[in-house]
């Protein structure tokens, strides 16, 4: 049932019988949604489109007037006019007639006296009923296929149904595979509609809805027929189903979230570097994306610290999930402890950073403005390395990362943009160098803590400026006989040799160990 009124069905009403349509013929078929009784000129503002307007023409007697008047119900998007010969107006002028046939606005005429309130009443009647009647059944389908999703075993089921209801071709896409057809026929059809579709803003023969999970975009579902056009009842319909089928595919990912066990084994060994190179190649090979054997890779740990109450996070894992997957990645994910660790294939292979750092601001902002918003989350993301067989070294690299950015979280989240700091986190690893660095740097510390003293600051900053006093000065805000101070008081406490070049190198990374805790100490 297509729940529409077009001008057509009008003739088949009893006040209609003998109407007369004088101009815009080929446009019978415009939908009519509501009736007006008009007698004004200015009806802009009265008009919001596909109304059926009836007029005695009192304000029309004027040919211009009766022009202009049907220039703005056309522009409108008027379903038609309805007028009556009589004592205002005795015929319709040519150069409308013209407008008319030229926009396919239809212009229907009644030769004797009608009583307009009875056909207005008669057809809101009648519209009325068709919205309840769609209302009703459109319940019914809503409640039919939400009924199908907790039985059903698989999501194209549901587009089935929606194909044998609507008795038109549907088009399911996830985002990144191919599209499913039900039936599998007519995929040519399909791509001329979709480009009109995409050309022109709309189309009465094809229409699609997006599939979102968790605010994401997932896939989206189509409907396409040659044979009739698509109305309200019908995208409607269209909209519901996707409704279910957002809740189906929500329900399946989250359950294979809990259940994936034995991708939890694999991965344990892969990130330890111990597995088996048949036994990871069996694992990427029974993937939907074929080409993992041959691309880069990356491990990303999320450092999670739940605050004030408990959070059901499989629903934050699963957005995290689609972000990345949207973005051109294949996600492997790992919950330990308090930690997320994602070992990330990279198939598209270009842009990979910007995407990278797209994809954490982008779950960032979500746990701002969700329920997340008690998590505090540190991100770090290990080396790029471009077989699988080294993932591993990548985890390795983000651990390390994770450490960094734990004590320094305004750092950058890439292993490659922390070179120095890493440098600084193997110093610090090894409890000689450690002890070397502190006795060497111990006087200038004690200095500083008895006397509130600036001396460790001041040699850091007058080293960074390649040892230029007057930039040093300025960048301490201090006068330079006070930098002289300075300086003589740390060349009595550690000696006048710091500036010689083998031993500068030593003192600056000295301090930067000495000054970050990146790893705890023992």
């Amino acid at each position: 049932m297509s729940y529409s009124l077009t001008v057509q069905d009008l003739f088949a009403r009893n006040h209609f019988q003998n109407a007369e349509i004088i101009a815009g013929s080929s446009g019978v078929s415009n939908p009519v949604k509501w009736v007006h009784i008009l007698e004004s000129k200015e009806i802009t503002s009265l008009i919001k489109g596909s109304e059926l307007i009836l007029t005695t023409g009192i304000q029309l007697v004027e040919e211009k007037a009766f022009f202009h008047f049907v220039e703005q119900l056309i522009e409108k998007g008027s379903a038609g006019l309805c007028i009556e010969y009589g004592e205002h107006i005795q015929s319709v002028p040519d150069h409308v007639i013209k407008l008319a046939n030229d926009h396919h606005f239809p212009i229907l005429a009644f030769s004797e006296i009608v009583p307009y309130i009875e056909i207005t009443q008669e057809i809101h009647s009648i519209l009325i009923n068709q919205q309840y009647e769609m209302i009703k059944r459109l319940e019914n389908y809503s409640q039919e296929i939400n009924k199908l999703t907790l039985k059903i075993t698989h999501y194209e089921h549901l587009l089935m149904r929606l194909y044998k209801y609507l008795n038109m071709n549907v088009v399911f896409i996830i985002n990144g595979q191919q599209p499913l057809f039900i039936p599998n026929v007519k995929h040519h059809i399909y791509e001329d509609l979709r480009e009109k579709y995409e050309t022109t803003g709309s189309s009465k023969h094809f229409a699609k809805c997006e599939v979102n999970i968790l605010e994401e975009r997932y896939g989206e579902l189509c409907i396409f027929t040659e044979d009739r056009m698509i109305n309200e009842f019908e995208l409607l319909v269209l909209d519901r189903t996707v409704i279910a089928l957002s809740q189906y595919l929500l329900r399946s990912l989250y359950i294979e979230e809990k259940q994936n066990m034995h991708s939890r084994m694999v991965l344990e060994s892969w990130l330890a570097g111990t597995i088996e190179d048949s036994v990871i190649t069996s694992f990427l090979q029974e993937q939907s994306f074929h080409h993992l054997l041959n691309c880069s890779y990356f491990v990303l740990i999320d450092q999670v610290k739940k605050l004030k109450k408990e959070n059901d996070l499989n629903y934050y894992k699963l957005y995290s999930r689609n972000v990345f997957e949207k973005r051109g990645f294949v996600v492997f994910l790992l919950e330990e402890k308090q930690r997320f660790i994602y070992v990330i294939a990279d198939i598209y292979g270009h842009d990979l950073k910007h995407r990278i750092i797209d994809c954490i601001e982008t779950i960032k902002n979500f746990r701002k403005d969700h329920q997340y918003i008690n998590l505090s989350v540190t991100t770090a993301v290990g080396q790029i390395v471009n077989q699988y067989k080294l993932v591993h070294q990548s985890y390795e690299t983000a651990q390390d990362t994770l450490l960094i950015r734990s004590n320094a979280a305004h750092l950058s989240y890439f292993y490659e943009d922390l070179y120095l700091h890493q440098l600084v986190l193997q110093m610090q690893k090894n409890k000689a160098i450690m002890d070397l660095a502190k006795k060497y740097l111990e006087p200038l510390y004690e200095y500083d803590a008895k006397n509130n003293g600036n001396l460790i600051i001041t040699l850091q900053v007058y080293l960074q400026c390649n040892c230029q006093k007057n930039e040093a000065a300025e960048k301490l805000f201090i006068v330079r006989q006070t930098l002289y101070h300075r300086l003589s008081k740390i060349e009595s406490l550690i000696g006048s040799d710091y500036m010689l070049p083998p031993k500068r190198l030593a003192v600056e990374l000295m301090l930067l160990a000495t000054q970050f805790q990146f790893h705890p100490a023992d």
